[in-house]
């Protein structure tokens, strides 16, 4: 099995689908780069919801598919 399964999920502004942030170190709130909407960075969080959950469901998947090929090679030598 893999040793790392990192992820990097790149956030989304909900409204002008711009991906670059400002904000400073402490501050609960960021500034979309794009269009100016400032929010808090659970409001960020909470508007990419679907694109996190769909990185966990491929995560997920890629995790049971090594796990399965890691238990098929372990114990074909026992057929």
């Amino acid at each position: 099995m893999k040793d790392n399964y990192d992820r990097s999920i790149t956030y989304q502004c909900p409204t002008c689908g711009g991906e670059s942030f400002e904000h400073d170190d402490g501050d609960p709130e960021v500034r979309c780069v794009r269009c100016d909407r400032v929010m808090t960075k659970d409001e960020l969080r909470e508007a990419n919801g679907a694109r996190i959950e769909a990185e966990v469901d491929a995560l997920k998947a890629e995790v049971l598919k090594d796990v399965k090929a890691d238990f098929s090679k372990m114990f074909k030598k026992w057929k």
